[in-house]
């Protein structure tokens, strides 16, 4: 009956619900009426039939329900419709800008809810913020990460979860997996926001201080297949590690060693020569804890990311590979303007970055040893002869160590407990950091066309991967000579007219940035001096507020376009985005203007995100000037 009038409140988020709508009959799906309200009759697994809600009064159950909930939120998550009632109670009590995601795998409820409720009273007249999540369960997945990834993911930083009864009696795994998805999307999407806008600034700061190294050195696509079907082996730094060690050094000159920054001390100290060391980390203290002091060998090749500290590729002996990172904006932006130099797409842990390199240069199979994730049995984080273990480097500068000592042990977060598959079966005790890698790992696992041998001996099980003793994966897979990184880097000339080309390149590509740059600050400009305006007239004027009301509307309204702007230039996004993060932070939990007080809150922290991103853009123009004139000075005076 109210199918159609409904389906014209959900016609922007939800495209192709009317369409499968249409392909599924409502008629199978039973309804109780009670009063004027309604729950489903459905039938369990086990072919036993129950209702899905209350057949005496499913008000009086939505509400002990919802009891609790937060309605100042923005957003709400509601897995399986069990009545008319719990949905428009919703989107009764929610604040209008606040989004319900609505998960429900059979979509013939769906369309019965739509049917048999008017929902004009909850959506009329109102922004579009009621979403359907249906069918098949990668299907539904795909859907949760498009959105959460989205500007609407900063909605749900503060997020209710609500799941209804029928969900744990009726499809309990659909919904489980959904709502682990639903968690670890929103994880992912709170670490890759980034920590602030200074720490985006010394990346773009790196990265353009390291041109001089990228121009003048072997480019990444120089080793594209270069060890096609030849061993691997992945060295990480977990407490595992140590027992591989002698097994390592054997294999030396039979396959190509990569291991992560924190594991090449740990190598050196005990005659081994990695052949590539994978360096990710932006941050100051990478330099000292990773290279300063170290006498590196002229054959090991660094594979930096162009992010890193600049100092690391000065120190480094002889062979380097400056690499772009992928899924950061600002590599690929200046790769695109270098045509292309090659990139990896990778997680933000070095392992990732190693295992991905070892896929890009052809290796198969890739053997990974030291990658726990995982504390040993006596509460071991890393190898003994890792920078992690104090005793063994009493020459690390005291501050830094107690920064790693703080990083592993804080409450935060990232060190919350959890418990994941071992790779002897059972459970261990992992970090929810550790987690979020291994949940990358597994992702790059799956992309892979290489076959993975986890000869880790420990630690956690890593899907998608053979586990298999490290001994064994040594004697049939290592076996025959292969040619150094090294030798094969010998041979590249760089073309200095290509360098020149380059940076002219960029500098065009940065000036058509500029320009958009430019028009969101001077609307953010704007859009502070409105604010500035109504917070004045709010604090001593409070006669006629309707005029007050839609004034604050428009000024609302305005504020979330420049945040659209933004987010529609992948790279004033990836800047911005840690601003747009803490506005939201803020305002999420108090979203309804329902005084003055409230209205002139909002209002500051509106006023706090312009006076940021006019800042913020300011800095970042600033940054880009002084550091390409360098660089173009420097190129032209000493190339």
């Amino acid at each position: 009956m109210y199918l159609h009038s409904n389906l014209k409140y959900l016609s922007e988020y939800n495209s192709n619900l009317e369409y499968n709508l249409n392909n599924v009959d409502a008629n199978e799906i039973e309804t109780l009426k009670i009063d004027k309200n309604f729950v489903f009759k459905l039938r369990d697994e086990e072919g036993k039939e129950f209702y899905s809600g209350s057949i005496y009064d499913p008000v009086f159950e939505s509400e002990v329900f919802l009891d609790g909930v937060n309605f100042d939120n923005t957003g709400y998550v509601l897995f399986g419709i069990n009545s008319n009632v719990t949905l428009t109670q919703i989107l009764e009590k929610k604040t209008d800008n606040a989004w319900v995601f609505v998960v429900e795998k059979d979509l013939r409820i769906i369309k019965k809810f739509l049917e048999e409720t008017d929902l004009r009273p909850y959506l009329e007249n109102k922004p579009e913020r009621l979403i359907f999540i249906y069918g098949e369960e990668e299907q539904a997945k795909a859907l949760v990460s498009v959105y959460l990834q989205s500007l609407l993911g900063f909605y749900f930083l503060q997020t209710e979860v609500l799941r209804t009864f029928p969900t744990y009696r009726l499809h309990s795994e659909y919904y489980h997996n959904l709502l682990e998805h639903f968690s670890n999307i929103l994880k992912n999407h709170v670490f890759n926001i980034g920590n602030d806008l200074d720490d985006t600034l010394l990346g773009i700061k790196n990265e353009l201080k390291n041109l001089k190294h990228v121009l003048t050195k072997p480019a990444l696509k120089e080793l594209k297949d270069k060890y096609k079907g030849k061993p691997i082996i992945c060295v990480s730094t977990g407490p595992s590690l140590d027992k591989q060690l002698p097994l390592l050094k054997q294999v030396k000159g039979r396959a190509i060693i990569i291991c992560a920054e924190s594991a090449m001390r740990v190598l050196l100290k005990n005659g081994i020569t990695p052949d590539i060391v994978c360096i990710l980390e932006r941050i100051e203290n990478s330099f000292k804890l990773s290279v300063e002091g170290v006498k590196i060998p002229e054959e090991t090749v660094l594979v930096g990311l162009t992010v890193i500290d600049p100092r690391i590729f000065d120190y480094w002996p002889k062979y380097m590979v400056p690499v772009f990172k992928q899924n950061i904006t600002n590599s690929r932006f200046i790769n695109e303007a270098f045509n292309d130099l090659g990139e990896l797409y990778c997680g933000n842990s070095v392992a990732h970055m190693c295992y991905m390199l070892a896929n890009y240069i052809g290796g198969d199979p890739i053997i990974v040893i030291g990658q726990d994730l995982a504390y040993s049995d006596d509460g071991t984080t890393h190898s003994k002869d890792s920078f992690y273990n104090f005793e063994n480097n009493q020459d690390i500068d005291i501050n830094i160590r107690t920064k790693i000592q703080d990083s592993l042990s804080n409450k935060g977060m990232h060190n919350k407990i959890v418990y994941l598959d071992g790779y002897y079966g059972g459970k261990v005790r992992s970090r929810l950091l550790w987690q979020q890698f291994l949940i990358w790992y597994e992702h790059h696992v799956a992309s892979s066309n290489s076959l993975t041998i986890n000869a880790t001996e420990g630690g956690v099980h890593i899907k998608g991967t053979e586990r298999m003793p490290f001994k064994k994966a040594i004697e049939k897979y290592c076996v025959e000579t292969i040619t150094p990184v090294s030798h094969l880097l010998e041979h590249i000339n760089i073309s200095k007219n290509d360098a020149r080309k380059s940076l002219q390149n960029l500098h065009k590509k940065y000036e058509q940035l500029k320009e958009t740059l430019q028009n969101i600050r001077d609307y953010a400009e704007e859009n502070k001096e409105f604010i500035f305006q109504l917070l004045q007239e709010l604090k001593t004027d409070t006669k006629e507020i309707f005029l007050l009301e839609m004034k604050l509307r428009r000024i609302l309204e305005h504020n979330e376009n420049v945040v659209i702007i933004i987010l529609e230039n992948d790279f004033i996004s990836f800047y911005l985005r840690p601003l747009i993060a803490y506005m939201h932070v803020k305002i999420n939990p108090i979203s309804r203007i329902n005084s003055i007080e409230r209205a002139i809150e909002i209002l500051s922290i509106q006023e706090w995100f312009m006076e940021g991103v006019v800042h913020g853009i300011n800095k970042l123009t600033s940054l880009y000037e002084r550091e390409l004139e360098a660089i173009l000075y420097e190129i032209n005076f000493n190339y």
